[in-house]
This record gives structure tokens, C-alpha cells and sequence, in this order.
């Protein structure tokens, strides 16, 4: 099964996420993710947070139109797209993607990354860019000319390859303090990631198609 999280945080092309919609089996409301939700008239199956921040009229529209309601008190020591991240992976969601992750409060930001690690096959997203974490090769279609940026998680990554780049990589070392893996290119159709004994966090600028939906979808599970 492949979720979406809607989290509280910016949508700014209203037709790119009514796009993504159908590519999913589920749809969950962080809290005020929902707000959005209501907005481009889609319906969350669950909504789950403290509701702290979503609109009374958005709550009202999730209760009559048959969402699930799990609520949460203030004080908790999960935020609430954590929280949206374990009931996903409660019902057996083979992947997780968070839209609306990117924002102001960088510190949620911040927070969502490292979920990321915790919650190995999850995907953030909006409607520039795509991030996930390997941590084993990858072959993974690109469009020639599109940004990729690679970085290192935790420590130093020995052993790194990249192949169908500006500037690719043979068995080198990428280092934790160094992040010179940030706006490479691809130069040919596919390209291939291979993390060596590390993990890398890996942005692709996917410029607004929707074939990495699908791909991700088969090959981080």
C-alpha cells in the first residue's frame, strides 16, 4: 500500500498535488494539513494529530465527510507528522510520502529528515523537489539536465559511486562535512547511485513529472 501525508507546511501549486492524488491508496491529514486538504476539495481518509492548528471549519468538513478522527493531546512528545508516519505504518504502507514538509519552520523541517531515517521507506516531496535516503544501489530514471543533489548521512560514506552525471563518482569517498555532492546534474536518462558503506540523502529537482511516484514506490520498499 502506498500512503500520502499531507502535513501543515507550504503547497504552492494547487494542480501538482490534485495531480498526485490518484497515485496513492491512502491519504492522511497531519493536523493542519488538512486546511490544504479542504482547499483543493479532497477528503483525508484519517486526520490525526492534536489539532492544535487545523480550521474549525476544516474539522467539520473531515467529520461529514467520513474521515477518520485520531486525536492526540498537546502535550506529547510526537509532532504530528510523526505521528501520521506510525499510523501509516500500522495499517502496512510499504512506502511513505509527506507532502508540504518544506516550509517556514525549518526546525519541523529539520525533524521530518530525521524521521526519514526512521521510517526507511519514506519519500518528502512538493512541487520542485523529491528526497529520500539509500542505502543500497539504485538505478533510477532523471530527465537529462535535471539537479540531483547527494549528500552523506551521519559519517563519511567510503566507496560511493555515481554513474549518468555531470560529475560522477567512482569508489570515492563522500565526506560528512563536505557537502560538494550538492547540484550535480544528470547527463543521460538513468543514473545510478551506489551509497557504498553509508547512507546518502538524495534530492532530485524533478521537474514537475510524476514517473518517480511509482519508481520510488517499487524500489525503496
Amino acid at each position: 500500500m502506498r500512503t500520502v501525508i499531507f502535513a501543515g507546511g507550504d503547497y504552492k501549486e494547487h494542480d501538482f498535488y490534485r495531480s498526485t492524488i490518484n497515485f496513492f491508496n491512502l491519504k492522511i491529514a497531519a493536523d493542519s494539513g488538512a486546511n490544504f486538504l479542504k482547499f483543493i476539495n479532497v477528503v483525508p481518509d484519517i486526520l490525526i494529530g492534536d489539532m492544535d492548528s487545523i480550521d474549525e471549519e476544516t474539522l467539520h468538513f473531515c467529520e461529514e465527510n467520513g474521515s477518520k478522527i485520531i486525536r492526540f493531546p498537546s502535550q506529547k512528545d510526537e509532532i504530528d507528522t510523526e505521528l501520521a508516519m506510525i499510523e501509516a505504518s500500522k495499517i502496512g504502507s510499504e512506502t511513505i510520502f509527506i507532502a508540504g514538509a518544506f516550509g517556514t519552520r525549518l526546525d519541523q523541517t529539520l525533524g521530518v529528515f530525521r524521521l526519514m531515517e526512521r521510517f526507511r521507506n519514506s519519500i518528502i516531496f512538493n512541487e520542485d523537489v523529491c528526497s529520500f535516503i539509500i542505502d543500497h544501489p539504485l538505478d533510477l530514471e532523471s530527465i537529462i539536465g535535471e539537479t540531483w543533489s547527494i549528500i552523506p548521512l551521519q559519517k563519511d560514506a567510503n566507496n560511493v559511486s555515481l554513474k549518468g552525471f555531470k560529475y560522477d563518482l567512482n569508489h570515492r569517498k563522500m565526506e560528512y562535512l563536505r557537502p560538494y555532492g550538492i547540484s550535480n546534474e544528470s547527463s543521460e536518462n538513468h543514473v545510478s547511485i551506489d551509497p557504498g558503506d553509508g547512507k546518502l540523502l538524495v534530492f532530485r529537482y524533478h521537474s514537475r513529472s510524476f514517473g518517480w511516484i511509482d519508481e520510488l514506490s517499487f524500489k525503496l520498499k
